[in-house]
């Protein structure tokens, strides 16, 4: 059972039949032992139920035959501590009396198909392409099973009904949300590719996806090119982001950001020529996307594979729990961290630079937690490097258990000295041997002859990155990480006393329930926006609009917590859908109300860039806003002579107050900027509550109005005057418009006409 390699196997073989080794086997397990064929040969076999946990049913047959227990009943004492004890967390939940439908989700099998089967329709392409298409490889961590929820299978329906035109469809009407999965395609190397301009070179890549558009339309295909020519493709049910790269494309883009520096180094003349340039931007986004991230994808695609009841599961815990909190993962590739086009343009969707500062991890950096901390690689030790071999009290096993994996991870965070020790974590053996003792050697050496100011708070090596910054550069920061590790020291401590006590499902949640008083200023979103994330929040709360009309015995099902039956979602789906045609397009892509919201308030209050953003992706119910430096919004509130800078810094929000020496001076309100968050997105925020609002008092005195006793009369006459005539203008109003008056005066109008013709 601690083999992770044969621990959910639902066949055990044991020793040939008839010898004195099989004699035993079959005494340990009694009735169970069968006797089956397998390559030739009798063989003693344990065959268990492939539907449920094996090693639970193993830990209960030993238990009630060694133990002569009567009944079941004593053997959920131990299910406490078992391996599935917390994987309720990532599956959704509805009661019987909501309306709530699960929405159809895909199963790793149905992506690794989709892909497959987008494969094959590439290839038949290639007599009509310049280039052959060799291959398209994953990249998403949905293929790899390691997000924490899959992604829903969108389904076309056959039913003929008019649909909303496209400009009086609106964000209420989606109820899930369709992000795309990335994917590269590789195609084979050709001299054709221009050679000298960039420009041209991105253009014949365009036109390239163009001609698979094109191609993919003649066999009702849906497809859309995107601004950072790349092709989204619907197949399947799933949308399908692919690009592809050649090796000529990197030189080429060197070279133009060369060309575009040496303009901005002669048009600058504030740049200190001693100080080392770092590498563009563009050319990160390019490397990481099409260089870094396919090779370590891969890498940890096998690992998924060969732990597959263990890994992606403890892989979707540590995501959710930090999610949970406000801090979740940064997506690899997000939608706003994709290469640049020609234009290197600002990309509103996604939520990578998003308090990315601060406590976030990126995707890939938290799975490569979990691979040391779980032991599916060997920890690597060389002469100068043991930091990261597990303590001498602690066995390096391999973890077959999501839950204690989860539990290692925590420790790993939080014990680990990420100050003078890199993390090495090996991938494909590439640490092993000789020539792998030297890469790990030159990877702790780089370390330490670097100044720490110039790496990030956490470095992580591996043999595909041995600076160990290609994953940890975007965040965390010192300071977030400290709070991470106090964060993941709380949350270790706590599930361990509670599983040790044998605490109950629902209490467990409070692993993963945030301390929102923590926050200097909370925003709660409408169930509008919530609507598409409902069934994935940690605790369930089902709106009025999704209660069923029920019976009076219905409600007294519902008024009782224990009579409250739970629906759980199926497990996910493989189909083999048909293409829906080439003008059709899912809804809910790219429609995310919460990001956009963020996005809002960024554009509002970052100006001052005094905040860091929390949120949880998979519940999308609350935003919290915490004070990055209270020493800089402290300046910001300072008192400032009144000019037309510290005018337009306020951005709207400027106070006029009365110092100390009696002059009237300049202050920013942030208080009120903070409460109009309401009022800009009346229809997804239901409410802003500033939760210490100490921190934004204004200094100073208010700035008075002029004395009442000199001009009283003057304003007492005014005042009567324009209340009279006020009085005037409403009682003409009321006479002329009252709807009752017109009916009295057709009636007196008609009696008077009739006495006059008398």
């Amino acid at each position: 059972m601690l083999n992770s390699s044969i621990s959910f196997t639902p066949i055990i073989r044991g020793p040939r039949c008839g010898t004195d080794a099989g004699k035993q086997f079959r005494d340990l397990w009694g009735d169970k032992s069968e006797i089956r064929h397998i390559d030739g040969d009798l063989f003693e076999c344990v065959i268990w139920d492939s539907s449920k946990d094996v090693t639970s049913q193993i830990i209960d047959y030993v238990l009630l035959r060694k133990f002569k227990l009567a009944d079941q009943t004593d053997l959920g004492l131990w299910h406490q501590v078992s391996s599935t004890r917390l994987s309720d967390l990532l599956r959704s939940f509805s009661p019987s009396y909501a309306s709530l439908r699960f929405p159809s989700r895909a199963s790793t099998l149905h992506l690794i198909r989709s892909l497959d089967q987008l494969d094959s329709v590439l290839r038949s392409f290639n007599k009509h392409l310049p280039l052959n298409i060799m291959g398209v490889q994953a990249i998403s961590a949905e293929f790899r099973g390691t997000s924490v929820f899959a992604p829903i299978v969108t389904v076309r329906g056959t039913a003929q009904r008019k649909l909303k035109p496209l400009m009086k469809s609106s964000w209420h009407d989606i109820h899930h949300t369709l992000r795309p999965l990335y994917a590269t395609i590789n195609i084979e190397t050709s001299s054709k590719w221009p050679r000298d301009d960039y420009r041209a070179f991105f253009h014949m890549k365009r036109l390239f996806l163009l001609r698979i558009k094109e191609l993919l339309v003649h066999i009702g295909v849906p497809s859309r090119i995107v601004p950072s020519g790349m092709l989204d493709i619907f197949i399947n049910g799933i949308v399908l982001r692919i690009g592809f790269c050649q090796p000529l494309e990197l030189s080429l883009l060197r070279r133009n950001c060369d060309l575009n520096q040496r303009r901005s180094l002669k048009t600058s003349s504030q740049i200190n020529q001693n100080d080392s340039i770092k590498e563009p931007e563009t050319i990160r986004r390019w490397l990481v996307f099409n260089e870094w991230l396919p090779a370590v994808a891969s890498q940890l695609m096998a690992i998924s594979r060969s732990h597959l009841h263990t890994y992606p599961e403890a892989c979707r815990l540590v995501k959710r729990w930090l999610s949970a909190h406000g801090y979740p993962v940064i997506q690899c590739p997000d939608l706003c961290t994709e290469p640049y086009g020609l234009d290197s343009q600002l990309v509103h969707l996604g939520d990578a630079d998003l308090g990315a500062s601060q406590c976030r991890l990126s995707e890939i950096a938290a799975e490569l937690l979990v691979v040391h901390a779980g032991g599916f690689t060997p920890a690597v030790q060389t002469l100068s490097y043991s930091a990261g071999l597990p303590d001498a009290t602690r066995e390096n096993f391999v973890s077959s258990s999501p839950l204690a994996t989860f539990l290692r991870f925590l420790r790993l965070l939080c014990v680990f000295d990420w100050t003078n020790d890199i993390l090495l974590v090996d991938l494909n053996d590439g640490f092993v041997g000789k020539e792998g003792q030297e890469k790990a050697g030159a990877a702790v050496t780089t370390f330490k002859v670097t100044p720490r100011d110039k790496l990030p708070a956490m470095v992580i090596a591996t043999p595909l990155d041995l600076s160990g910054t290609h994953w940890t550069l975007q965040g965390p920061s010192v300071e977030g990480l400290k709070r991470l590790r106090t964060l993941a020291m709380q949350s270790h401590e706590l599930l361990r006393a509670m599983l040790v006590a044998g605490a109950e499902f629902s209490d467990l949640k409070a692993v993963f329930r945030p301390d929102l008083s923590q926050m200097d200023v909370l925003i709660k979103l409408r169930p509008s926006v919530s609507k598409t994330r409902i069934l994935e929040a940690i605790d369930l709360e089902v709106p009025s609009w999704a209660l069923k009309k029920t019976s009076p015995e219905d409600e007294k099902l519902k008024a009782d917590p224990k009579g409250t039956v739970l629906t759980k979602e199926s497990d996910p789906v493989t189909l083999d859908l048909p293409h829906p045609g080439a003008s059709y397009w899912p809804t809910g892509y790219l429609c995310d109300p919460v990001t956009w919201i963020l996005r809002q308030i960024q554009a509002k209050i970052d100006k001052w860039d005094l905040f860091e953003y929390m949120w949880d992706r998979h519940s999308g119910r609350w935003i919290g806003l915490c004070v990055k430096d209270a020493p800089e919004c402290a300046r910001l509130r300072e008192l400032k002579p009144f000019t037309e800078s510290k005018l337009c810094m306020a951005g709207g929000f400027a106070r006029h107050r009365e110092s100390p020496t009696g002059s009237m001076s300049l202050t920013v309100d942030i208080q009120s900027a903070l409460g109009a968050l309401h009022l800009w997105a009346v229809e997804m925020v239901e409410w802003v509550r500033i939760q210490r609002p100490w921190s934004f008092k204004l200094p100073g005195v208010e700035v008075q109005g002029p004395a009442a006793a000199v001009f009283s009369s003057v304003t007492t006459g005014r005042k009567n005057s324009f209340e009279n005539s006020d009085n005037e203008k409403k009682e003409r109003k009321v006479r002329s418009y009252s709807p009752v008056l017109k009916i009295r005066r057709r009636k007196g109008g008609r009696k008077d006409h009739s006495e006059a013709e008398k």
